[in-house]
């Protein structure tokens, strides 16, 4: 509808009055919504950036406490595959973190373990049974260098956007198993040194008798001897003749001669118990408090090889040579002992490993100067190959068929002489020519802090 009327507006012109009342409506409201909008923004920014602050700094202390822990931690999807390697892991394992991740976990187990780990993982994939996951469990692992270790070993199942993955957390024991086998071994020695002095005492009183007794028989027969000579040279032609039939009844002639000889030899059998319970006396001397105490050592030595004799009297020749320059040493005499016992068997059993005759030990002292001797242990044996000669003073490592060797002795031995008594252990060796030991031992033993 249009009205005529000048002082009326038309519909257009109240359209275009509205517009340009909008128009400047627009233009006065803008900025206050742009300002409100702005700020909005910008309050939402500045927490978002407080946010992202957080969520770096929560990630650089979880990244910070990964990368210090003590303890290996490695995570694995589910089908083994390394996705992370923490810092402590490269320390124990040996390998960089740019040549582990990606591979297969198995990589760090010895190869029986190796071999079925795939398989653990899927049965528990397929059976959700936890049989190892979730628990603590002591198994052995191997580093870069094919040294096998033993570990504690807690893994536990993930699950990320539907996704299933393991976390392993390690520890390397190693250290702990060689403190407890030497704390055991040590507790053994003790328990075996003071049944051994015991027995030594209990058989000394005996034999002691018995060589004295034997001793008299001896002197004894042999005034029967000059009894008889002198009967015959007193007695006439009657009475020999039937002496010397009375002689030939009774085989007094043969009496006569053997019996000095039995009785000689069950002198020497005397002297030789004797011999040993000296030695088992002198070898199985273990103070309680270990304290170091001055020995002397080509008894010590003495004393091991008679102790040993029975693991090497049918297959080896034993030569000796001291240097009469050392005289007496201080050191602890029980592991001392326990190291030059197990290095003479190890010695025993590498010539019957040869199986080529009657082989030869040689055990010997040098006096390399004024503070340090020297101890050589050889054996012309089947020797130790080359491939496995830097792995022999690792702990449980044996060649010896199982129920023969623990793979303790040398680790012991290595730990005893290098820690213990602050020497030097090493060897050489060639396959199927034997192996050399040799032992540097300070004169005087430090104390230790």
């Amino acid at each position: 509808m249009l009205w005529h009327d000048d002082k009326q507006l038309s519909w257009n012109n109240i359209v275009s009055l509205h517009e340009q009342h909008y128009d400047l409506l627009i233009i006065w409201t803008a900025p206050l919504v742009l300002g409100f909008f702005g700020s909005f923004i910008g309050k939402t920014s500045l927490l978002l950036k407080d946010k992202m602050t957080s969520l770096e700094q929560r990630t650089l202390q979880l990244n910070t406490i990964l990368e210090t822990a003590a303890s290996a931690i490695i995570t694995i999807d589910k089908s083994g595959a390394i996705l992370s390697f923490n810092r402590a892991a490269e320390q124990i394992f040996g390998y960089r973190l740019a040549e582990i991740i990606g591979t297969n976990v198995s990589r760090l187990m010895p190869m029986d373990i190796a071999a079925h780990h795939d398989g653990y993982l899927r049965r528990y994939i397929d059976t959700q049974q936890e049989h190892f996951i979730g628990k603590r469990n002591e198994v052995n692992a191997q580093r870069k260098n094919g040294e096998i270790f033993p570990v504690l070993l807690r893994i536990n199942p993930m699950k990320i956007d539907d996704d299933l993955f393991f976390s392993g957390v390690i520890d390397d024991i190693s250290e702990t198993k060689s403190l407890q086998a030497q704390l055991i071994q040590a507790q053994k020695l003790e328990a075996i040194g003071q049944l051994a002095s015991g027995v030594a005492h209990e058989i000394n009183t005996p034999m002691q008798y018995i060589g004295d007794n034997l001793s008299a028989l001896t002197s004894n027969f042999n005034d029967l001897i000059a009894f008889q000579s002198h009967l015959h040279e007193i007695a006439d032609e009657t009475f020999k003749s039937k002496l010397k039939a009375l002689i030939d009844d009774h085989d007094l002639q043969f009496i006569m001669e053997d019996s000095p000889k039995a009785l000689k030899e069950a002198l020497e059998g005397v002297a030789r118990v004797s011999e040993i319970v000296e030695a088992m006396n002198t070898f199985s001397h273990v103070e309680t408090n270990q304290a170091k105490q001055t020995v002397n050592l080509h008894e010590t030595l003495t004393s091991a090889l008679t102790i040993s004799r029975n693991s090497y009297k049918y297959i080896a020749e034993i030569e000796t040579e001291f240097d009469a320059n050392i005289n007496v040493i201080d050191c602890y005499p029980g592991e001392l002992n326990q190291v030059i016992l197990n290095l003479i068997i190890n010695a025993a059993h590498a010539i019957e490993a040869k199986a080529s005759g009657t082989g030869l030990i040689r055990i010997g002292t040098r006096k390399l100067n004024s503070k340090e001797v020297e101890i050589i242990i050889a054996d012309n044996g089947i020797g130790i190959p080359a491939d496995i000669q830097e792995k022999v003073f690792n702990l449980f490592f044996t060649t010896k068929p199982v129920g023969k060797g623990t793979g303790q002795g040398l680790s012991l031995a290595h730990n005893i002489v290098v820690e213990k008594h602050q020497g030097k252990l090493f060897f050489e060796s060639q396959l199927n020519e034997g192996t050399t030991f040799h032992i540097h031992l300070p004169i005087q033993v430090q104390k230790q802090a």
